[in-house]
């Protein structure tokens, strides 16, 4: 009767490159011998491979400078916007009472983002005209 790898075996048959065989023996319940986790080379695995990357390089990224900043936030009109994230509305919420409790008189508007295409990334061009013409700042929740 074969005895069974002990613990030391079975993870050094792993660190070693015999995975496949020592986790199927413990998994399975068959009996190893010790030879039976010893790693086995042969020609092909000795032979050097070469792996091209199939992404290819990326494009260069182009800086966009931030928006400019408000100089005061008195009377101004800003937007908060849901892109659909679990729980930014409520985060969202929040900041809205702050801000009509901090600045009465700046009117505070919440949208919730168009889903097409899914997410943060999707485009919703009708309220990017609406906050471009009718907002002076925007809020995003984009969760995490």
């Amino acid at each position: 009767m074969k005895k069974s790898p002990s613990r030391r075996e079975f993870v050094q048959g792993i660190t070693t490159g015999a995975v496949g065989l020592a986790t199927a023996g413990y998994l399975g319940g068959a009996e190893l011998a010790a030879a039976d986790v010893t790693p086995h080379v042969t020609k092909a695995s000795a032979e050097k491979i070469t792996v091209l990357n199939p992404l290819g390089a990326p494009p260069a990224v182009r800086l966009k400078p931030q928006a400019r900043r408000l100089d005061t936030l008195e009377g101004k009109t800003i937007y908060f916007v849901n892109d659909g994230f679990p729980g930014s509305d409520n985060v969202l919420y929040e900041v809205m009472d702050w801000f009509k409790a901090n600045y009465p008189t700046t009117k505070v508007i919440y949208k919730y983002k168009s889903q097409q295409g899914g997410g943060f990334a999707s485009e919703d061009p009708a309220l990017w005209e609406e906050i471009n013409q009718k907002g002076d700042a925007m809020v995003i929740g984009l969760g995490h």
